[in-house]
């Protein structure tokens, strides 16, 4: 069984943790507030409403 690739990741808006899988374990991670035009992301939405993106670099 291969395990799956995580990291936690802060929301930019109040600071609330989360957990996102990654695409494969050696990726960096960006946080955004806004999404941009290209790139491998996933968007998260924290428990206070708040939408930000995360992308592998």
């Amino acid at each position: 069984m291969q395990a799956i690739a995580t990291k936690a990741v802060t929301c930019p808006h109040c600071g609330e943790s989360a957990t996102v899988s990654l695409p494969r374990e050696e990726v960096d991670v960006k946080i955004r507030q806004s999404v941009a035009a290209f790139g491998d992301h996933t968007t998260v939405t924290c428990s206070d409403g708040h939408t930000y993106w995360v992308y592998f670099c």
